[in-house]
């Protein structure tokens, strides 16, 4: 997979994931953060590349002159027992700004753990990556069929969470299981009903404006910011390989 973007990058090289090849467009080695990081993928035994046109390579113009070609980021669903106490099931968004951006709520809030459907899904894109500014680096993200995974976490002790605008409790009120999966669905069909006939709740997020509906990663915001607040997480330091002294996001 080709990846693009300083801030993609950036968190690419700070993660635990090694990049195969690094790519710097002409011209562009004398921008001060793109050489930084250039700089750190030598440290690091990263091969880099100098390429004319750095849009063909990445089939997109939005690559900032910095790309990388990584590893398969998504793997199937890991065996019972592996995965955290929190997790965030995609249900069908087709968006991968929104997928992306969907991905960069998950780090923030502590569900390190996310699960997909490759057929219903825009995955993890390129496009996606961006989006989530490189969030998606330092989470698990897996691919699997949602009934399965619904039925294989409940297996496991997980309460399975359903985010509905239509649901009967509130994200507010109800009480937060020690392992727990939130699945939220797209902005125009929802969590499909085979899942919502698996979920053990469905919540909603009070609303009292005049606008009765959120975008996928505003809800998605809200309930997990209320979840965490709850049922606070101990906070994950930075696991990648670059010391944070050597890699900041200033930088």
């Amino acid at each position: 997979m080709i990846c693009f973007g300083i801030n993609p990058i950036a968190e690419l090289l700070r993660s635990a994931l090694v990049p195969e090849q690094l790519y710097v467009e002409h011209g562009k080695h004398e921008n001060p953060r793109i050489a930084h990081l250039l700089r750190v993928a030598e440290q690091r035994g990263i091969p880099v590349e100098g390429v004319h046109d750095l849009s063909r390579l990445c089939q997109h113009d939005a690559h900032q002159g910095l790309a990388a070609e990584l590893p398969e980021p998504v793997e199937p669903l890991p065996a019972p027992g592996e995965l955290g106490p929190r997790v965030a099931i995609l249900d069908g968004l087709q968006d991968p700004h929104n997928f992306g951006a969907a991905l960069r709520v998950c780090d923030v809030f502590g569900f390190h753990d996310v699960v997909f459907h490759k057929g219903n899904s825009s995955g993890l894109t390129p496009v996606a990556i961006k989006s989530s500014a490189g969030a998606a680096f330092h989470l698990r993200i897996c691919h699997d069929n949602l009934n399965h995974a619904v039925r294989r976490l409940q297996g496991e002790g997980y309460g399975i969470y359903v985010l509905d605008a239509a649901g009967p409790a509130s994200i507010y009120d109800c009480p937060i299981p020690e392992r727990l999966a939130l699945v939220i669905g797209a902005e125009d069909k929802g969590v499909r009903h085979a899942i919502l006939r698996l979920a053990d709740l469905t919540v909603h997020i009070p609303m009292r404006g005049h606008v009765d509906s959120l975008n996928v990663s505003c809800a998605l915001s809200a309930a997990l910011s209320e979840i965490s607040r709850r049922s606070p997480l101990p906070a994950v330091s930075d696991g990648g390989a670059a010391a944070p002294a050597q890699l900041s996001r200033e930088a």
